[in-house]
């Protein structure tokens, strides 16, 4: 499927610019549709379906501009999946990161019709983003896959406001970890690599652009408040919510006229602002043990401008995961495995663990327990927490019990809870010759 034949909607709420964002869409892609004003990021998704009118439509959000190249792209066939969100990462103007946030989105319709996400999601269920994982199923039946490249460019700090909004929101969504009830310090060590890395640059990188302050001092607060607080993190669905934040408290504390900013008419000190977001720093790293920095504006930029992560390098494990169980992709070995290798090259553990694994168990080739071992000790090497368990599996299926083999093999064990997996019962033993 060519992305040209595809209909596109441009979701707006509140955004003064979004005026022009969408007039440059139009001169790029003229039958593209708007959905503005509707409250809500769920409702607004399932009104974005409806105006499309098929099956498969593209989303484009207020705060992003789309390469033209994007129109030229051909969807590979095996990703069009009724279940299945197909996104390519978007650049964040400010702070140089790239991932879904701000992404161009394919979605099939039916998906959207029966997710249930924010501000939409059942009593007690955490929902501060649509729930569709790249690893994992979802409580929306769904599963997503980001594509490598970049067609877009995500502006989230065109006003105060909207920069605040959009660093508070990631600020609570960055640092909470899958267990979604864990709060407090030490949070950090219960997140993904992928989440830390963008937390920090998110409550650290910024301060060069226009109204990069304002995203920095919201993702501050979010931290913050997610974990020195005792609220519902869903309170973020709620923009109006935010605007009360925002007119009763934030502003009036940071009253000002040194700062101006193109689409809005408020100002504001600039050094209160800052000495105010270092002080919320300050406080994260003494109770949370988070450490923060605050990098000149000349550092800032720099950063900014060579981070160039153009996705997470584990999206190509998830890819070739997919492949080796036949998940929302066609069941294929040779190709995962493929994936796999590339995977080595990017240093992913995960991809190691994985070739180990198609190894010990002859999928999409012969058993070749040498070279799994070979790979299970690299990826262990590289912290990895499956491996130390496959191996110890492996160890008990294929080498004479000896007192020092069971205590390699309990030693392995005991590494895979360490670094978080829980392995299943019972625990490998060597076997025992009749």
């Amino acid at each position: 499927m060519k992305v040209a034949d595809i209909p596109v909607v441009f979701l707006s709420y509140d955004e003064p610019w979004a005026d022009e964002f969408y007039a440059d869409l139009l001169s790029k892609a003229p039958g593209a549709q708007r959905v503005h004003g509707v409250k809500g990021l769920d409702a607004c998704h399932k009104a974005a379906a409806e105006k499309a009118g098929a099956q498969w439509f593209i989303t484009v959000d207020a705060d992003t501009l789309v390469d033209p190249a994007f129109f030229d792209v051909t969807i590979p066939p095996e990703y069009l999946n009724e279940r299945c969100r197909i996104e390519w990462a978007s650049r964040n103007a400010v702070n140089g990161l790239s991932y879904g946030n701000g992404s161009v989105k394919v979605w099939p319709r039916s998906l959207v019709r029966d997710m249930r996400t924010h501000e939409a999601a059942p009593k007690g269920v955490y929902s501060v983003d649509h729930e569709i994982g790249r690893n994992r199923e979802t409580n929306s039946g769904g599963y997503g896959i980001q594509l490598p490249e970049i067609y877009s460019t995500t502006h989230p700090a065109e006003t105060p406001l909207h920069g605040f909004r959009w660093g508070y929101r990631e600020g609570i969504r960055l640092s909470t970890p899958h267990e979604h009830s864990f709060r407090g310090r030490g949070f950090m060590d219960h997140l993904t690599y992928p989440q830390l890395r963008r937390l920090r640059v998110c409550c650290s990188v910024g301060g060069h652009a226009p109204n990069g302050d304002w995203m920095i001092y919201g993702a501050r607060l979010g931290v913050l408040a997610n974990h020195l607080g005792d609220w519902d993190r869903n309170n973020i669905n709620d923009f109006d919510w935010f605007n009360r934040l925002w007119t009763d408290t934030v502003l009036p504390r940071l009253n000002g006229r040194s700062g101006t900013s193109r689409y809005s008419d408020i100002t504001w000190d600039v050094d209160a602002l800052r000495a105010e977001s270092d002080g919320v720093a300050q406080r994260i790293q003494d109770e949370l043990g988070f450490e923060i920095v605050s990098p000149q504006a000349e550092v800032s930029r720099f950063v900014a401008e060579h981070i160039e992560e153009a996705r997470s390098p584990s999206v190509v494990d998830a890819m070739g995961f997919m492949y080796l169980k036949g998940q929302y992709l066609p069941k294929d070995p040779e190709t995962a495995r493929r994936m796999f290798d590339v995977g080595t090259i990017l240093n992913l553990s995960a991809s190691y663990n994985n070739i180990a694994r198609m190894q010990h168990l002859g999928q999409g080739g012969p058993v070749d327990l040498a070279a799994a071992q070979q790979n299970y000790e690299i990826a262990i090497t590289k912290d990895n927490r499956f491996a130390p368990f496959h191996l110890a599996t492996l160890l008990a299926e294929t080498d004479p019990p000896t007192p020092a083999l069971t205590a390699r093999i309990d030693a392995l064990v005991d590494l895979s809870k360490e670094r978080g997996f829980d392995p299943p019962d019972p625990v490998p033993q060597p076997r025992c010759d009749t």
